[in-house]
């Protein structure tokens, strides 16, 4: 096995919506979801975000509809036949004008997110040509730099959904030398069937960064409890899981069988705080677990606690 890497990973930008990672080129039309400053279609610097593109098109219409409406207007006071139809005319286009222009203000927003979701369906297969079009530049880029090629998967990651973009990131993750400093994520990688790499990657984030282990992380574990213990390092990724568990009593009252069968092999301080958990809420203990700690309790820590109160 090759030494694990010591890399820094750039912090990831989290955006509210997935399509807010799109960026398209305003000369060819050629989609991204990485951070390069040109487009590598045509190599332009004519980067935008997807919602500049849908707003400049909506003021694009903006534009040209006040200018028909002057054109409008300016013909039915040419036309007029005398100074007051003249009047007329240009006072009711003074206030058509304004009323469009107030209208127009008033709508922007919602014209540009469904200008956007136009643009996003229609551009479905262009969008599809770009991330590919990423993709393989991370085979490029993997070759000379895998934590340059990680960001970029990690970018592709939130566009496209599916275990195979999810297992590169994974296996990269663990070509590393993981830090509690890392802008790790955990949620986003998780696989539908069963796999060694995400398994120890998950043990590692539970050591590392318990906190994000949550409710679909232990349930990937306590699913494929029986092929973890199969690893070299099984009992230590289900013990570093069942003790990132005891974090939360709801975690406690949903695996009680997982953390029961691990409670022994937990560091003290997450053993303890599930044995003063289960004190104060006894009713979360299920399935013998509150006897199992009391046991481990017992035989473990009994009396060095009992010495301390002396």
């Amino acid at each position: 096995m090759s030494p694990k890497q010591v890399v820094s990973i750039r912090p990831f930008i989290r955006t509210t919506h997935a399509f807010q990672k799109l960026r398209v080129c305003k000369r060819c039309g050629q989609y991204t979801c990485l951070w390069e400053d040109q487009c590598t279609a045509c190599g332009r610097g004519t980067l935008a975000s997807a919602e500049e593109r849908a707003a400049s098109r909506v003021k694009r219409r903006i534009v040209r509809d006040l200018f028909f409406t002057v054109i409008l207007g300016a013909a039915a006071i040419y036309f007029g036949e005398s100074i007051d139809q003249a009047m007329a005319a240009a006072s009711v286009s003074l206030v058509l004008l304004a009323a469009l222009i107030f209208i127009q203000r008033r709508s922007f927003q919602t014209e540009q997110q469904r200008e956007l979701k136009r643009m996003l369906r229609q551009d479905e297969e262009a969008i599809r040509q770009g991330i590919n079009r990423n993709w393989a530049l991370v085979a490029e880029a993997r070759k000379q730099d895998e934590a340059l090629a990680y960001e970029m998967l990690r970018e592709i990651g939130s566009l496209v959904y599916n275990d195979r973009i999810r297992l590169q990131q994974v296996a990269l993750l663990q070509s590393f030398v993981l830090r509690s400093d890392m802008d790790l994520q955990l949620k986003p990688l998780l696989l539908r069937s069963f796999e060694r790499l995400l398994a120890e990657y998950i043990g590692e984030i539970a050591r590392l960064k318990p906190e994000l282990v949550r409710e679909d992380a232990i349930r990937y574990i306590a699913t494929y409890e029986v092929n973890i213990l199969q690893l070299h390092n099984g009992i230590q990724i289900l013990t570093a899981v069942a003790a990132a568990a005891v974090r939360k009593s709801k975690y406690i009252e949903l695996f009680p069988s997982l953390i029961t069968r691990y409670a022994r092999f937990m560091p003290k301080d997450r053993f303890m705080r599930l044995y003063r958990t289960l004190e104060l809420y006894p009713g979360k203990a299920r399935g013998g677990l509150a006897e199992s700690v009391g046991r481990v309790y017992n035989e473990k820590y009994r009396d060095s606690y009992a010495d301390v109160r002396v």
